[in-house]
C-alpha cells in the first residue's frame, strides 16, 4: 500500500476539494445510485458552497496529496467521535487512501479520548467502514431534495 502525505485542511483547498467530492460521487457512486440521485449529491458543493465551505472548517478535516503536492482525497472528524466527508478522487481509489485518512482520525478520536467512533456511510463506503471494523447499527433514509438516500449508519468502539 502506498503511503499518502495527510496534511491538515486550508481555505484554498476548497475548490479542489469540492472538485474531489463531485466526481468522487459521480463516477464512485454511478454502480449504486440512480442518475437523479447522482446529480443531486455530486452537485452539492456547487449548489450550497458557503454551506461546503463551513463543513470543512470544523473538526479535524485532512487532506491527502500526491507526489505532486495535490489533493488526491479528504476526510474529517467532526465531532470527535464521528467520521464523515471522507471522498477520494476515482483514479486514486482502491490504493489504501481511504483507510489511510480513517487510520489517521481514528488516531485523532482516541487521543481525545473517545471511546467509538461513528459514521453515517452511503453504499459506496459501507464495505470499507465494514474492513476496518465498524458495525451497522441502522439504515435510513436521507432526504435531499426530496429524492431519497439510503444510508448506514455505523459505530467502532475504540
Amino acid at each position: 500500500m502506498q503511503i499518502f502525505p495527510l496534511r491538515a485542511y486550508i481555505s484554498d483547498d476548497i475548490g479542489t476539494l469540492a472538485r474531489i467530492y463531485q466526481q468522487s460521487a459521480t463516477e464512485l457512486g454511478s454502480p449504486y445510485y440512480s442518475a437523479e440521485q447522482i446529480e443531486i449529491w455530486a452537485g452539492y458543493p456547487q449548489n450550497n458552497s458557503d454551506e461546503f465551505e463551513e463543513l470543512l472548517g470544523q473538526g479535524h478535516t485532512l487532506v491527502a496529496t500526491d507526489d505532486k503536492n495535490k489533493p488526491v482525497a479528504f476526510g474529517q472528524l467532526h465531532p470527535e467521535n464521528h467520521l464523515t466527508l471522507l471522498y477520494v478522487l476515482p483514479e486514486f481509489s482502491r490504493k489504501g487512501i481511504g483507510k489511510q485518512i480513517c487510520a489517521t482520525l481514528e488516531a485523532i478520536a482516541r487521543s481525545k479520548g473517545q471511546k467509538s467512533l461513528s459514521v453515517t456511510a452511503s453504499k459506496v463506503s459501507k464495505g470499507l467502514f465494514e474492513q476496518l471494523g465498524f458495525e451497522l447499527i441502522e439504515e435510513e433514509i436521507s432526504l435531499r431534495n426530496n429524492v431519497a438516500f439510503e444510508r448506514y449508519n455505523m459505530v467502532k468502539q475504540l
